[in-house]
């Protein structure tokens, strides 16, 4: 696949805050925000995210070719593309036989892998990521103030997946438990786990420790902006917060 640019749907064109598509068959053009283990996109023509479901199938296939491209233009200032980490893909959704989780109600039944088909303007990202931040960033994080959510609390009525954007740019580390994300959010702390896939994978010398921001922002294509941080799988009946992506500045 070759890379090329994606023109969105421009503001005036846009509903954000009304009803996406629903109905088997339909296909939603997304803006893909993170890829895995689970990934995460959003409808570029109503705003709203969608999530896969708890075994994060189907898994969204890597285009080595389109990375590679979308990937050299970054790097060479090019404004038209960003890096790969926001690529356009199609959606098609498909009949949902499986229960509602109450910790996942944005999750979707699609109809095969997600495709990828280019990549997204930078002006266009950046209004979109825009319209995702929470209108107030002191509100408790998805709910609530600590770093996970009791699965008996949850109903599907609130949000599960949230876009934020750090006052500062975050931190990295890496022990023997897990790789962590600190950052601080309308002035509150927080650290959690981060397992977005480019993050965890970072190896060699900054291992067992904090990462090194050079490694990070090598391993996302850019310095650290955007935060993709939702609820994973209730474990001991808590549903933790994790970090499932990390963006870039576009």
């Amino acid at each position: 696949m070759r890379g090329r640019s994606i023109h969105l749907p421009s503001p005036r064109r846009r509903g954000p805050g009304s009803a996406r598509a629903n109905e088997p068959g339909e296909v939603l053009r997304c803006l893909l925000l993170a890829r895995g283990p689970e990934w995460v996109a959003v409808d570029v023509s109503t705003g709203a995210l969608l999530r896969s479901r708890a075994s994060g199938w189907p898994v969204i296939p890597a285009d080595s070719d389109f990375a590679l491209v979308a990937s050299k233009a970054s790097h060479q200032g090019d404004q038209t593309h960003i890096g790969p980490e926001l690529e356009v893909i199609d959606i098609e959704l498909a009949e949902d036989d499986e229960p509602s989780d109450p910790a996942r109600p944005e999750a979707v039944m699609v109809h095969n892998a997600p495709q990828l088909v280019g990549a997204a303007r930078r002006r266009a990202v950046r209004r979109i990521l825009k319209e995702l931040l929470p209108l107030d960033p002191r509100r408790p994080l998805l709910g609530s103030l600590g770093p996970s959510i009791s699965y008996e609390d949850l109903d599907g009525s609130r949000p599960s997946v949230a876009v934020v954007a750090p006052d500062k740019i975050p931190i990295f580390a890496w022990d023997t438990t897990a790789t962590w994300c600190q950052f601080s959010l309308g002035g509150r702390k927080h650290k959690l786990a981060c397992v977005d896939e480019r993050i965890v994978e970072i190896d060699g010398p900054s291992r067992g420790g904090a990462l090194a921001k050079e490694v990070v922002e090598k391993a996302i294509g850019g310095t650290p902006r955007y935060l993709v941080v939702a609820l994973g799988a209730p474990r001991r009946g808590q549903s933790p917060k994790l970090v499932l992506g990390v963006l870039p500045r576009p």
